[in-house]
């Protein structure tokens, strides 16, 4: 199952990529003007490590487990144990930084993991899971199957964690790719380069403007079953003028079973805390001492806190590969703080739900398409809807003339001739799938509704869609007529 081993102090495969002959530029410019007229490639900056990452940040909603403020959270009855079997004098350790040997190009291997930004795009390639395949995702709801990676991390070091070049089975390997366009999140377990094609232990696709968990009892790429980008801490958060807003990913040698965030079980040690759970620094250690980035990283360790994501080496906290990253102060500065220095949070807490502020107003609108499944690939457009309950995460929110305050929807949804009959169900962004319908259809026929949609609770101008039919996709328009704040 995945876990976190010691990777990136390990030294992985070096696997090279074969010399590539220049040609004199006046005998091939001809051929590529012509090539370049025949196709459009995407330009070599269209893929990168560590690319800005789409807004609004921090990703995931607001309200999202990884951004909760978990300041005035209770204490868990057992959080002296737990941080006894922790070890109290035990501190932490940043599990980032940059190469392993800044003095040796040749070298592959670095500390922390690295992300890949794409644009909406990059074509999918199709991955083979080989652990974990009834627990992963073969596409993003919405989308085709396939998982968009760049051909860069099949030869070139430090786009997988570990450094090596196409990935491995021997650790993690974990690979994070953001489609910036369509904002999702694609993470791989184990990725591998397999001859002539990707396979992975495990995977897992996040729509950032979604707060759904993973089913229950499914992992992800990580073994608590959450998404790993949102928990590490990264240079541009660190060295930011303001907060960092969200909880960091850490490890401990053991586990026991898994709470509210996470979904899926990696230990049985009934000493242990479980996946999911929550470590917050205390109110009362003096910050002021450390510098200003490892402030900031404290800080939010007190807002925000750890969550445990997996199996590892005690008090190890997650953080990006990135080769500005100064762990002469890093080290010893995490390794002050000890963890007694930290409460366990209740086991499985959530905030309350805030209840409502009273009735809405309606407000108006020039009827305005917002998505039409017809159209070509696209956060608005295509494709159309896959079968068996798949999930499309819809922003609504600046589309529109839908402002960010905006509560619901008034719609007409349109189905055009399904092949079979079913139904769709509307839902708010960062809510789980309903039991109820929107819109039940009869195949080959064009049929509308009109219903209110509610967004997401988080702020985050989110709506979602599933469709329930046997086994064939369906187009489906959504036109806008007013919306409620």
């Amino acid at each position: 199952m995945p876990t976190t081993p010691l990777l990136s102090t390990i030294a992985g495969r070096t696997r090279r990529s074969a010399a590539h002959p220049e040609a004199p530029a006046a005998l091939i410019l001809a051929a590529l003007l012509a090539l370049a007229a025949a196709s459009a490639p995407l330009p070599a900056a269209a893929q990168m490590v560590g690319g800005a990452l789409p807004q609004p940040l921090p990703l995931f909603p607001r309200d999202n487990w990884w951004n909760t403020d978990i300041t005035n959270a209770p204490v868990d009855p057992n959080s002296a144990n737990f941080i006894n079997w922790i070890g109290s004098l035990r501190g932490m350790h940043p599990d980032f930084g940059g190469d392993v040997d800044p003095t040796d190009p040749s070298n592959p291997n670095i500390y922390g993991l690295p992300y890949i930004t794409v644009p909406g795009s990059q074509p999918l390639v199709p991955v083979t899971f080989v652990l974990f395949g009834d627990q992963s995702d073969s596409g993003a709801a919405g989308h085709p199957p396939g998982y968009p990676i760049p051909s860069q991390a099949e030869t070139q070091p430090k786009w997988i964690e570990g450094g090596t070049a196409g990935g491995g089975t021997s650790n993690d390997y974990h690979m994070l790719i953001v489609d910036t366009d369509n904002r999702i999140l694609y993470e791989l377990y184990q990725a591998h380069w397999n001859v002539d094609h990707w396979e992975a232990g495990s995977g897992a696709i996040f729509q950032l403007d979604s707060d759904a968990r993973r089913h229950e009892t499914w992992t992800s790429a990580d073994a608590a079953g959450l998404a790993i980008l949102p928990g590490l801490v990264r240079y541009d958060e660190a060295f930011g003028s303001g907060p960092i807003l969200h909880a960091f990913r850490f490890t401990l040698r053991d586990s026991n079973g898994y709470v509210y965030p996470a979904s899926h079980v990696a230990g049985s040690n009934t000493a242990a805390p479980p996946l999911g759970a929550r470590l917050r620094l205390k109110a009362s250690v003096d910050l002021s001492h450390y510098t200003p980035e490892v402030q900031r990283i404290f800080q939010a360790m007190k807002t925000y806190g750890l969550i445990l994501a997996d199996n590892g080496t005690d008090m190890y906290v997650q953080g990006t590969y990135d080769t500005r990253w100064n762990n002469d102060v890093l080290n010893p500065a995490f390794a002050s703080i000890p963890a007694s220095d930290f409460d366990v949070v209740e086991l499985g807490w959530r905030p309350p739900v805030a209840s409502s502020g009273g009735p809405y107003r309606f407000f108006t609108l020039a009827p305005c398409r917002l998505l039409d499944t017809r159209l070509a690939d696209g956060p608005f457009g295509g494709p159309p809807i896959p079968p068996g309950g798949s999930q499309r995460v819809v922003v609504a929110a600046g589309q529109c003339g839908i402002p960010a305050g905006a509560r619901a929807l008034a719609v007409n949804v349109t189905v055009v001739a399904s092949p079979q009959p079913g139904f769709l169900t509307f839902f708010p962004g960062d809510a789980a799938v309903p039991g109820t319908s929107t819109i039940n259809f009869p195949p080959g026929r064009v049929i509308a509704n009109n219903a209110v949609l509610a967004l997401a609770s988080s702020g985050s101008g989110t709506l979602a869609l599933s469709n329930f039919t046997a086994s064939q996709p369906v187009q489906v328009l959504i036109d806008v007529s007013g919306y409620f704040e």
